[in-house]
């Protein structure tokens, strides 16, 4: 039977700049296995008419590995290293090199990616597929010559049905789920072409990439502290009914909820433990609880399995109730992320979230009365949002109390009605698609000045998340030391993770050198950093210098 070989590659989906610089500020992020990619190449494998054989080229591992080399000036010549690793593996002919480009700053590296498939010696046919795919192909085709078709929306089938054709242009040309210069000179729209019934996707191998090089997402400082030996993702639906204002899922899934039988659900994840030695699952789907009779069984058959389940792409607030709460702390669950986003129901409504403020805090004691550790959430910088409803936000989470909050400026995803919205009116302060990061502020708009922001959110982060932490005032001092150490481990220039870590001690009684030795480290670096001393300085914490 006939070979087709496939590389597919993974442009870095973070500005590599921002995170060389490696400010006090800066989260190198933690590397996501390629789902995605995984899929459609599980997929070609068994549904295609020929032998599949493929090859994963991740850059965002590439560049990780560069950027914690610690190598001096290496930003200066990160393009033609990058340009250089592509070629070396394209010494292999492939017959069709496709690009996932999930988020808007891998649009950057689309020119070095695609000319360098072009200007190797066995240049494959150049293909692209990803959120930025579906929502730019106009502007991809235009930029990018190299480029030679689009696919829009779901991949599993379009790239099947390309990889079977012997004429790729075109099979491109003609196909309703791929875009080519052909196709839109002739006016037509494309259309997606969804798989129905998820479970025609066979299991994952992980032969295309080392698992060891996707690690540290959990969140659970629980988990974190036993030690994790194998974490691996799983998204048991597609698609999502909510039209969230900054949210770009739907134009690669549609609103239509697609599920995952229970029972191939169940089959993949016990091949997980066995095969993999997985202990910490990561269920992902964007809206799990979209169907509550199934996700309760999934949840009642997990129980015996005796592995720890974290929710980390945020869960809806309002379909959780006492069953749902107390069948996840059955089955491991031991920490959730919810999806917040605000706590002014003004805001809410201008994200056209189904949340409002009130459902809340009875959601996070259920939650908590369970056992369950309760992460939020939290999106700043939408156009409307004035400093009254950040202040409102600010007092939600002191009142509620979660165990951890994560802020996030709000980021114009491509496909999103926000990015929509701030091209329309001119809001985009930010034109590089590299700065559309969740650490930055692009926005400018009513109510948001990009500068103001971004200061804000550090703010909140440094009050809710360490100066005013609930574990904290609550006595919850082991659970409060456990999150504290991680920071301090992770980033030991973090001035108030010291503090906190030091007040940790202190007011526990366990070991009051220790927390001297954590003063004495908040100390060193407020003397030394004028930054870091403001910072104390605003909240009152320079009696500790």
């Amino acid at each position: 039977m006939k070979t087709k070989k496939i590389l597919f590659i993974i442009p870095p989906y973070f500005n590599i700049q921002d995170y060389i610089k490696n400010d006090k500020k800066s989260i190198l992020p933690q590397l996501a296995i390629p789902y995605g990619v995984l899929s459609i190449d599980s997929y070609l494998r068994s549904h295609s008419i020929y032998t599949v054989k493929s090859e994963v080229l991740d850059l965002n591992l590439q560049v990780y590995k560069i950027v914690n080399s610690g190598k001096e000036g290496i930003y200066d010549n990160i393009q033609d290293i990058l340009r250089e690793i592509i070629l070396r593996r394209l010494e292999k002919k492939f017959d069709v090199a496709a690009i996932s480009a999930l988020f808007n700053p891998c649009y950057y590296y689309l020119e070095i990616v695609s000319s360098a498939v072009k200007a190797s010696s066995n240049p494959a046919a150049c293909v692209i597929g990803g959120g930025i795919a579906s929502n730019l192909y106009e502007k991809i085709l235009q930029d990018f010559q190299d480029i030679d078709g689009i696919c829009y929306a779901e991949g599993e089938i379009p790239m099947k049905d390309l990889v079977d054709s012997d004429n790729y242009m075109e099979l491109m040309d003609n196909h309703q789920s791929w875009v080519t210069r052909k196709s839109l000179g002739s006016g037509k729209t494309p259309l997606p072409t969804y798989i129905e019934n998820l479970d025609d996707i066979p299991v994952f191998s992980y032969d295309n990439i080392n698992l060891d090089d996707y690690k540290g997402r959990a969140a659970d400082v629980y988990n974190v502290k036993k030690g994790v030996k194998r974490e691996l993702s799983i998204h048991t639906s597609r698609g999502c009914p909510f039209r969230c204002i900054y949210c770009a899922s739907s134009t690669v899934h549609g609103y239509k909820l697609r599920f995952m039988s229970v029972e191939r659900v169940i089959a993949e994840i016990d091949l997980m433990i066995e095969r993999y030695n997985m202990d910490v699952l990561l269920i992902e789907d964007d809206h799990f609880l979209g169907n509550k009779k199934r996700a309760a069984k999934i949840l009642s058959l997990l129980s015996r399995k005796n592995i720890k389940i974290e929710f980390l792409s945020g869960i809806a607030v309002h379909p959780i109730d006492e069953e749902i709460a107390s069948l996840m702390a059955q089955a491991g669950v031991s920490s959730v992320s919810l999806a917040v986003e605000s706590g002014s129901d003004y805001v809410l409504k201008l994200m056209n979230k189904p949340l409002r403020k009130h459902q809340i805090k009875k959601r996070v004691e259920i939650l908590r009365s369970h056992g369950i550790l309760v992460h939020a959430y939290i999106i700043l910088g939408v156009p409307g949002e004035m400093d009254c409803h950040r202040m409102e936000t600010i007092e939600m989470l002191k009142d509620v109390g979660f165990d951890w909050v994560y802020f996030f400026n709000a980021v114009p995803v491509v496909g999103s009605r926000l990015y929509n919205i701030c091209v329309a009116n001119d809001y985009l302060a930010e034109k590089d698609f590299r700065n559309h990061i969740q650490s930055k502020s692009t926005i400018n708009a009513p109510g948001v000045d990009p500068e103001k922001i971004q200061k804000t959110l550090y703010l909140y982060n440094l009050e809710t998340n360490f100066v005013d932490n609930y574990n904290l005032r609550s006595g919850n001092y082991e659970t409060a030391f456990l999150y504290f150490l991680k920071i301090v481990q992770k980033y030991p220039q973090n001035a108030f993770a010291h503090y906190a870590l030091a007040e940790c001690y202190r007011l526990s009684g366990e070991d009051l050198d220790l927390a001297e030795v954590h003063y004495s480290n908040f100390r060193d670096i407020i003397r030394n950093d004028p930054e870091w001393k403001s910072y104390a300085d605003y909240f009152g914490l320079l009696g500790y210098v």
